[in-house]
């Protein structure tokens, strides 16, 4: 009953729709016919008459088409308001994920196999689409979890990100070793800094060509590819060493796990531990 009730409602619209309809076909047939009989007239000038008369007639049916139908457009107005507002809410997230990969596209910021830090996720990129990317994960010390996490590209424009393999086939790593109190400061720093010239020795002449490679791309000042140890303090005076060394991509958590045995076996050999 309620769909007979609507389809009472709407009927007058709908015989003004197809008499107006009916009026300006039947309106340009005739100027049609009524053009092709003058015979004086040139073929430009019918042609344009034929042009006017039915782009005029068009614009009139349109707008008298409007005035009938007002009542019903306005309702649909609201609703595809209503409608427009939804898909822009439910789409935010999709849109600022497509920036995300046009960003991330010019801007080259890493390639497939890199390894890139992102809102707490670290790991190899293996993936991507215009949405999202995914990464196999890595642990804090440069361990593969096992895991595959996925993010969306949206990341890109909300969030900072570290490329760990900008330098390519090698990298600078850090690693921080706090020293228990009463510990020889100078001694331990000694120890350290010997201990990374003989590990890294190999690694700092093609670092410090791919430092310098960067430097001159992107016009900037890079630091040294030299193993470097220095000292942060931290509450109540607590000493701890951080050490910068360079070595290759690949190998970063070997050469940390070799770095610290060879420290702490030092360090046990001059008594200091």
């Amino acid at each position: 009953m309620k769909s007979d009730s609507l389809l009472y409602e709407i009927a007058p619209e709908f015989i003004w729709t197809i008499v107006i309809v009916s009026a300006v076909i039947l309106a340009n047939i005739a100027i049609s016919a009524i053009l092709r009989g003058r015979g004086w007239l040139t073929r430009e000038t019918k042609l344009r008459a034929s042009v006017f008369w039915r782009n005029f007639s068009f614009l009139i049916a349109f707008v008298a088409l409007i005035f009938i139908w007002r009542t019903e457009l306005r309702a649909a107005a609201l609703s595809l308001a209503a409608l427009s507002v939804a898909l822009v809410l439910a789409g935010k997230e999709s849109f600022t994920s497509v920036l995300g990969y046009i960003h991330h596209t010019t801007s080259g910021s890493f390639g497939f196999g890199d390894v890139i830090e992102i809102n707490g996720i670290k790991g190899e990129v293996i993936d991507q689409t215009l949405l999202s990317t995914t990464v196999l994960e890595m642990s804090e010390e440069h361990l593969f979890t096992g895991k595959v996490v996925q993010f969306p590209n949206s990341f890109y424009i909300t969030h900072a990100m570290k490329n760990h393999s900008r330098l390519g086939d090698y990298q600078l790593g850090m690693v921080s070793i706090p020293l228990a109190n009463g510990t020889d400061l100078e001694m331990a720093r000694r120890i350290l800094s010997e201990v990374a010239n003989s590990v890294c020795s190999e690694y700092v002449a093609p670092a410090h060509a791919a430092l310098r490679e960067l430097e001159g791309e992107q016009f900037i000042v890079m630091p040294s590819a030299e193993p470097r140890v220095s000292i942060r303090l931290g509450d109540g005076g607590k000493a701890t060493l951080l050490l910068r060394f360079p070595c290759p991509a690949s190998q970063r958590t070997r050469t940390e796990q070799e770095l610290l045995s060879k420290y702490l076996a030092a360090m046990r050999a001059a008594k200091v531990v």
